[in-house]
């Protein structure tokens, strides 16, 4: 059964079949063959709906939403405005911008390709008029934005909590520092590489009164995280809870605050966060079922016992793991990623001692990661479209940047504090 559902899948996806497809033909070519006598219609159209009938999934279309709404109500485009006076005539100036935005907004929308297509839409063509190369540029936004999902609030971490039963908000929290660990590795990247290229920012002649002035118009955007992940960690709000709150803070801000969102960006919002979230619950829904068939051939145990007779160090199999997720990270999206790959992990770690809160933020960078590597690279391609150059020559500029991102992963897998410290200082593991 087993060879005939993994292969069954691999088949169908490498015919380009979308993968959600993929997973309820191939968990029902499984069930005919298995088990002709199970009312099988009966039993998939009821796991893919109870799957996806959980409180916490909820939050996936309010933070999209979040997200869309953002980028329309000026929330964005106020935040690059302080990141841009923060970053000064520095070299890379406006590259720096670029990872501090995308950071902002990080904390508030949860989702890589929003951020990309949010900050890249903003922020490139300003790097073009200061004579950034559009690939690099673009190359940087792409980068930058896999640090969406990391920062809370994430989405990919609340269908990994879901899926291997782990709190939201502790994974959250635990997201921080590799969040702005990442940002510091692109910065600092970004520093030498303009340094030696020659690009610097634009003079900054603002005076006291207008950079007073560009701080007073963000307030309302930098409000935004506050309300909402304050809410979340004083236990005012779930992370659902949070995500609605914080759809209705940009409603209000878009509107009364900064005067654009009209009705037809509002439209335009709710149509996109619609049909990104009905993807994602469909795909959750059938992998669920392709999960419980895991389940039932006892697929985790095989790929448990696989992997411990090639080796019994702790430290190998995490390497091995990070391997597999970083390949699969290049073919299929974060989402399906977790929800695959998830329960086949989560016990095998777990039998050599490593938690699963630290392994869910391990598993959501490294899948980050893989979103601007081909031939997947989702990330990377919203950023192409956005910057208008070639994907050759925006992925050979991506190439050392995935190397630093590489490095900052290194550095959290070696040093698990780096991922642990900010749940233990709030009390929430011991």
């Amino acid at each position: 059964m087993a060879g005939l559902l993994v292969g069954a899948l691999f088949a169908l996806l490498l015919a380009t079949v979308p993968i959600a497809v993929s997973l309820a033909l191939c968990t029902s070519a499984v069930f005919l063959v298995f088990y002709p006598n199970t009312a099988m219609d009966t039993m998939l159209s009821q796991a893919m709906v109870t799957s996806s009938d959980n409180f916490a999934l909820m939050a996936i279309p309010f933070f999209m939403l979040v997200g869309s709404l953002m980028e329309r109500s000026g929330i964005a485009s106020r935040m690059v405005d302080v990141a841009k006076l923060l970053t000064g005539d520095m070299p890379g100036g406006l590259g720096m911008s670029a990872v501090l935005a995308s950071m902002f907004f990080a904390a508030i929308c949860g989702s890589g390709p929003a951020t990309a297509a949010a900050i890249g839409g903003i922020m490139l063509p300003a790097m073009s008029t200061q004579r950034y190369p559009a690939p690099y540029g673009g190359a940087l936004v792409a980068a930058a934005s896999t640090i969406g999902p990391v920062i809370p609030p994430s989405i990919p971490m609340i269908m990994y909590g879901v899926t291997v039963g782990v709190s939201v908000t502790t994974l959250f929290a635990a997201g921080f520092m590799p969040g702005i660990m990442m940002g510091a590795v692109l910065m600092a990247y970004n520093y030498f590489a303009s340094r030696r290229r020659g690009y610097r920012g634009a003079p900054n002649t603002a005076g006291l009164g207008e950079k007073l002035r560009v701080l007073s118009r963000a307030i309302p955007a930098f409000l935004m995280p506050v309300i909402v992940l304050g809410g979340i960690y004083s236990g005012i709000f779930t992370p659902t809870e949070s995500a609605v709150v914080g759809v209705v803070y940009s409603m209000l801000v878009g509107i009364f605050g900064y005067k654009v969102l009209t009705r037809s960006l509002f439209k335009e919002a709710l149509l996109e966060a619609g049909i990104t979230s009905a993807t994602i619950m469909i795909l959750f829904g059938g992998a669920t079922t392709f999960g419980r068939l895991l389940t039932i051939g006892k697929i985790p145990q095989m790929v448990t016992a696989f992997m411990t007779n090639l080796t019994d160090s702790p430290i190998v199999i995490m390497l091995l793991v990070n391997l597999a997720l970083l390949v699969a990270g290049m073919f299929i999206d974060t989402i399906s990623c977790i929800i695959l790959f998830a329960p086949l992990f989560v016990p095998l770690l777990l039998q050599y001692g490593y938690d699963s809160l630290y392994f869910g933020v391990i598993m959501v960078v490294n899948l980050c990661i893989g979103m601007i590597t081909p031939p997947m690279g989702g990330n990377l391609l919203v950023a192409q479209r956005v910057s208008k150059t070639t994907f050759e020559s925006i992925f050979g500029e991506t190439l050392p940047m995935i190397f630093m991102l590489l490095l900052s992963l290194a550095a959290m897998i070696a040093f698990p504090s780096l991922i642990m410290w900010v749940p233990r200082v709030f009390g929430m593991i011991d």
